[in-house]
């Protein structure tokens, strides 16, 4: 009876130790050495701070060509619309985010170059909701269909921060330096014919969804998490 129970454990663990979910990690994947989920932008360097979004499909895909996510940025101690328009990516600091498809060549070992045909791209946009929240809308998208697993590890997307336009950095933009939270609302697979996918919307290797900057302390449950369909998201693309 021991035996049976220990090896039931065993099974148990196994199949938790990659779930369905979605996960957005600073500079590497969940599982490669530098993952994580904190990082701090050096403003006055004017660096560049790079999060990667992984996802695993809660179903097999035969034919999928996009993920279309949600992302929020929550920011403490400004207004993004003035002290902290370093964070309005909708308008005066478009620059400041940037988005690639490609999956790095180090860092992100075990994931599938999911988005690596010819002619795959991004969509990109966001909109000011609040004085302290932006939302961005980010995809991948392939030209032809890619047959994915339940499960499968499948790299998503960069991320990028830009802090060369901050002031700071040389730029115009202020508030680099305040606190924010990176909280991932939801990612949809798509299918090429449109065939139902699971939305994600919880982490899959991470504890969280939220990622931290500039050390925020913010935590998932204290951020509103709302729902949209897909025409709603592509309203956000520019």
């Amino acid at each position: 009876m021991k035996l049976l129970l220990a090896m039931a454990a065993l099974a148990l663990c196994a199949s938790t130790a990659f779930a369905v979910g979605v996960d957005l990690n600073f500079d590497a994947c969940p599982g490669n050495a530098g993952a994580s989920q904190v990082t701090t932008i050096d403003c006055a360097g004017g660096a560049t701070v790079t999060a990667h979004l992984t996802f695993a499909p809660a179903e097999a895909v035969a034919d999928l060509v996009a993920v279309d996510t949600i992302l929020d940025f929550y920011v403490t101690g400004g207004d993004i619309n003035t002290t902290a328009n370093f964070w309005d990516f909708a308008t005066t600091n478009q620059n400041g985010l940037g988005l690639l498809h490609t999956r790095p060549g180090v860092g992100c070992t075990g994931y599938t170059n999911t988005w690596s045909q010819t002619g795959a791209g991004v969509s990109l946009g966001a909109l000011v909701r609040s004085p302290t929240n932006v939302r961005v809308a980010a995809g991948s998208y392939r030209p032809g269909a890619i047959s994915t697993l339940a499960n499968q590890k499948l790299y998503g997307y960069q991320l990028t921060l830009d802090a060369t336009t901050s002031v700071q950095g040389g730029g115009t933009q202020g508030g680099c330096t305040l606190p924010a939270a990176l909280v991932v609302d939801h990612a949809i697979p798509q299918s090429s014919v449109g065939t139902p996918t699971t939305t994600l919307t919880g982490p899959s290797l991470n504890p969280s969804l939220c990622a931290h900057i500039n050390g925020d302390v913010t935590s998932c449950g204290a951020v509103p998490a709302v729902r949209h369909t897909w025409s709603e998201l592509k309203s956000l693309y520019r």
